[in-house]
């Protein structure tokens, strides 16, 4: 077979996966567009796996020690009202497939994030599809051009399946609740549409928890749709029982596993620590108003600072496996100063996603805007995309006074480009020229569409550092399971999973430097002390001079990092 017939092939599948089966073209110049659309979204997903295929992060390591818990059947420790357990089952069952090891850990669960990325793909053109089909035809390209545009910068740059979480899944069932809202407010929707919904949202609250908030207000906008349809009470009914059937159970689970009512508790976390600025880890009380932890890490010494957190918690780092055990005690303080604070801090990030990220979607939509010669329209051609575009603001709303980043708004800021563009349209009036609306939303989709394939992908060379320290602690002599110790700085501790070595203790030398290097040798001969009682067999650091380069440590390759075995 030759290239030729093999490209020509692989657009036909393209066609008959995504495009047939999602959207209806009377325009074959659209249906192209679709098609080419496709083959730069799959090609970009695919380079930023593979390029990331090495990279981590903090949060990845505990949904892979999650996974492993659940996998091996260790319930006590895999239920976690931090983590949610969509993702970590997801990549149980993925790594299983494969029986990995765990040097192929990374590379398989970025693999399985394209396959999310694709499925959020196919989800996108979902609720495209059902956008397009409440405005003319002759206004499906302009809104095709900045919808797909939208959805490639904001998954590849915000969501970025560089990131070891479940925010490609949230994306993929926000655009099929959006695809089924939109159903149902047109009054199309059958009762398995309902059900469907609920069980989308019932499955998007286990991928992540302030899913069930948009869950909530999914079910006050369908009521108010349903309510003014023919038998919309008995299919409201079924979509309510759906979601509750889903999430009710792990609600009842979690609760009883940590002996009080939670549906996840990484909401009133956030707040703590980002909010409050009590810390992440190793917190033992402070300030006053903010309580104290009922069960904090164990701090052996304060000079150097020495915490132990061997037991009770799991996972290759405790701290940050299960933080609210740890923080378990703490309140959130409501003081006006710290969320006014964080107000302020949501409100620069939301400009600058906006200004600097997505600027060329604002001039489309600005200039439209200004060229309409009846403004009034304009408002009535957005308001059968109210359900949407409700939806679509709410996530920036709910985390204005707590934390957000710009994968936590990916698959909003689509919604709205989206339906505002679509809303826009409609209102616009006909006789503007379609040339002059073609060439602006083509100029403001390349634009966007250059910033999506610019998109600095997770260095490899850092992301393999990792992998070269694992390797040179087990020449060291570590084994699977044995425990170890870190110093804090600024280097990760990815490796230890990669080695599977357990870090049960930790050293803060402060913010050291050459002032303080006379300090630090007595102070890590009595840390050195402290850690052998305790079990360590094996300390990793960063370079600190007055530490690293006291007698028995070795650098570890060109990584930049230090190990000091202990006897």
């Amino acid at each position: 077979m030759s290239n030729r017939e093999t490209c020509l092939n692989a657009l036909i599948l393209l066609e008959n996966l995504f495009v047939t089966g999602f959207l209806e073209w009377r325009d074959l110049w659209v249906k192209r567009l679709t098609i080419g659309f496709l083959v730069i979204a799959i090609a970009l997903g695919a380079a930023q796996a593979w390029t990331s295929r090495y990279a981590m992060n903090p949060d990845g390591v505990q949904y892979l020690d999650n996974a492993s818990a659940y996998s091996s059947s260790d319930f006590q420790h895999a239920l976690n009202s931090q983590w949610s357990p969509l993702y970590p089952w997801l990549i149980g069952a993925w790594l299983a497939v494969f029986h990995a090891s765990p040097y192929l850990e990374f590379p398989l669960v970025h693999l399985l994030n394209f396959l999310i990325y694709l499925l959020s793909l196919a989800a996108f053109l979902f609720f495209l599809k059902g956008v397009l089909g409440r405005i003319p035809e002759e206004k499906h390209a302009p809104v095709l051009l900045i919808a797909c545009s939208s959805f490639l910068y904001c998954s590849l740059d915000f969501t970025n399946l560089a990131y070891v979480t479940p925010d490609l899944l949230v994306s993929l069932f926000t655009f099929l609740a959006a695809g089924f809202l939109l159903r149902i407010a047109s009054g199309s929707a059958s009762a398995s549409r309902y059900v469907a919904l609920g069980a989308v949202l019932g499955v998007g609250y286990l991928a992540k928890t302030p899913f069930l908030i948009l869950g909530l207000l999914y079910l006050g906008i369908t009521a108010v749709l349903s309510f003014k349809q023919r038998g919309g009470l008995v299919r409201w009914c079924l979509l309510a029982a759906a979601f509750a059937a889903i999430a009710v159970p792990y609600i009842w689970i979690l609760s009883n596993a940590k002996s009080r009512f939670t549906v996840g508790d990484s909401g009133a976390s956030n707040i703590i620590w980002l909010v409050n600025g009590v810390p992440y880890y190793n917190w033992q009380g402070g300030p006053p108003d903010n309580g104290a932890p009922i069960h904090p890490t164990r701090q052996l010494s304060s000079d150097p600072a020495i915490f132990e957190f061997a037991t009770p918690i799991a996972g290759t780092y405790p701290p940050w496996y299960d933080p609210s055990y740890w923080s378990q005690g703490a309140g959130i303080a409501f003081r006006p100063g710290d969320f006014l604070r964080a107000l302020h801090r949501q409100i620069q990030l939301y400009g600058y996603l906006v200004h600097h990220r997505q600027l060329p979607l604002v001039f489309a939509l600005a200039t439209l805007f200004l060229l309409s010669r009846d403004k009034s329209r304009i408002l009535a051609g957005m308001r059968p995309f109210w359900p949407v575009l409700l939806l679509g603001a709410t996530p920036f709303a709910m985390y204005a006074v707590v934390h957000a980043e710009g994968r936590y708004l990916a698959p909003f800021f689509v919604l709205l480009w989206t339906t505002l563009m679509a809303g826009l349209l409609v209102g616009v009036n006909d006789n503007l020229d379609r040339r002059v609306l073609l060439s602006i939303v083509s100029v403001a989709a390349g634009l966007m569409l250059v910033e999506a394939v610019t998109v600095t992908p997770a260095a490899a060379g850092s992301a393999r550092l990792q992998y070269e320290i694992a390797e040179r602690t087990q020449t060291l002599g570590l084994k699977r399971g044995d425990p170890v110790a870190i110093v804090t700085g600024d280097l990760d501790y990815f490796w230890a999973r990669l080695a599977g070595a357990r870090i049960i203790m930790q050293v803060d030398f402060g913010k050291s430097g050459c002032p303080d290097c006379q300090k630090l040798p007595p102070e890590w001969a009595k840390a050195k002390q402290i850690l052998a009682a305790n079990g360590v067999v094996l300390v990793v650091s960063p370079c600190i001079p007055g530490v690293v380069d006291q007698p028995g440590w070795q650098q570890l390759g060109a990584t930049g990092a230090f190990a000091y075995r202990l006897p």
